[in-house]
C-alpha cells in the first residue's frame, strides 16, 4: 500500500533518488569507462564541494543531494544552441516557467547559471572541463541560492558552444537548479480554466503560511545582451493562511478567495495543506504561484516550497 500522502509524482521523485544512489554505489566501487558514470562522478564531486561551503555559510545550510531535472538539461542545451547569455529564453520566459512546463512545478526552485568564455588549441580540451570547476566559479561569483538553507536538492547540467575560427573560441554554460523539496503532493498543483488547486503534506519543519501570485511580462533578451538574473515580478494576488497574521503580507495585492486549509497531522507532525481558489490571469505574461512556508528550523525565515508558473501568451490578453 502506498504511504499516506504519497502519490505517483512523489514516488517518481523517490525512485529517481534511489536510482542515483544505486549508480553512486557503482561509481564508488567500480572502474568504468562509461561516460555517464564519469559524468555522475563529476557531478557528485561538485555536490561535495558545494556542501563543504554550505556547512561553513552563515547561517549554516544543510547538505544537498543530487537529483535530475528535465529543466536543467533543457536549459543548458538551449543556452548553447541559441547562444543566449542570460536566464530568459528568446520569447522572454524565465527558467521557473520551464520548470513548471517540464517538471510539473511541484517544488520551490531557483536557477544559478554561469557562462565562461574560452580559447582552445583543440575541441578535445572541452572534455577536461568539469562540474567541479563550474561549481568553484559559481561559488566565487554567485553564492546566493547555492548557499540558501531552504534548498535540499540540486540538479546540474553543462553544455558548450564551440565557435571555431582561428582563435578557436567558445562558451561553456553551467546550469545549477536548487530545489526545495518539502511537500508530498496528493493532488499536484495545477491551474485550469481559472482555478488553481493543490493538496498535499508538507514536512514538519515547513509550515505553509501564504500563497502569492507574482506577475512578470515577457522579457526577451536584446541582441548581444548579457543578463545575470531573472525576476518573477511583483505580487498581484495574495492570501495569508493565518487570519491572526493580519493583512500586512498582502499589502498592495488583491486578496485571493477560496479554500485554504493548513492543519497539523497528528500521527506524523506533517502539515496538511489544501488550496482551491479561483483567480483570473488576464494579462499577457507569466504568473507564478508561490507557496511560502515558515522554516521552523530557524527564526524569521521563510522558504518558497512550490513554484508553479502559468503563461498567458501574446495576443490572448483578456483585459477589458
Amino acid at each position: 500500500m502506498m504511504p499516506h500522502g504519497l502519490k505517483a509524482l512523489d514516488v517518481a521523485f523517490v525512485l529517481l533518488i534511489v536510482v542515483i544512489i544505486g549508480v553512486m554505489v557503482y561509481v564508488v566501487c567500480c572502474d568504468s569507462s562509461d561516460p555517464r558514470v564519469a559524468e555522475l562522478r563529476d557531478k557528485l564531486d561538485a555536490v561535495k564541494r558545494l556542501n563543504k561551503e554550505r556547512v561553513k555559510a552563515q547561517p549554516p545550510a544543510p547538505p544537498v543531494d543530487l537529483v535530475e531535472l528535465n529543466v536543467a538539461k533543457w536549459r543548458a542545451e538551449y543556452l548553447a544552441k541559441h547562444a543566449i547569455i542570460g536566464p530568459y529564453d528568446a520569447e522572454g520566459r524565465h527558467p521557473v516557467y520551464w520548470y513548471a512546463r517540464l517538471d510539473g512545478g511541484l517544488y520551490g526552485v531557483e536557477e544559478t547559471f554561469i557562462w565562461i568564455g574560452y580559447y582552445l588549441t583543440s575541441p578535445e580540451e572541452l572534455k577536461r572541463e568539469s562540474f567541479r570547476s563550474g561549481m568553484e566559479y559559481a561559488l566565487r561569483h554567485k553564492g546566493g541560492a547555492l548557499l540558501n538553507p531552504c534548498y535540499n536538492y540540486i540538479a546540474m547540467e553543462m553544455s558548450h558552444r564551440y565557435g571555431g575560427g582561428p582563435r578557436r573560441s567558445g562558451i561553456k554554460f553551467y546550469v545549477f537548479m536548487m530545489i526545495a523539496k518539502w511537500v508530498d503532493w496528493t493532488s499536484p498543483p495545477i491551474y485550469v480554466d481559472g482555478r488553481f488547486t493543490a493538496e498535499g503534506y508538507a514536512h514538519p519543519v515547513m509550515k505553509p503560511v501564504a500563497l502569492v501570485v507574482r506577475y512578470a511580462p515577457h522579457n526577451p533578451p536584446r541582441r548581444d545582451e548579457i543578463r545575470e538574473r531573472y525576476n518573477l515580478g511583483g505580487v498581484q494576488f495574495c492570501r495569508y493562511f493565518d487570519p491572526l497574521a493580519g493583512s500586512a503580507p498582502c499589502k498592495d495585492a488583491q486578496e485571493l478567495m477560496g479554500t485554504f486549509v493548513v492543519s497539523k497531522v497528528l500521527d506524523d507532525d506533517r502539515w496538511h495543506v489544501k488550496i482551491d481558489v479561483s483567480v483570473s490571469l488576464n494579462r499577457t505574461g507569466l504568473y507564478t504561484f508561490e507557496l511560502i512556508a515558515e522554516d521552523l528550523r530557524a527564526q524569521n525565515r521563510k522558504c518558497v516550497i512550490m513554484h508553479y508558473t502559468v503563461e498567458v501568451p501574446p495576443n490572448t490578453d483578456r483585459r477589458t
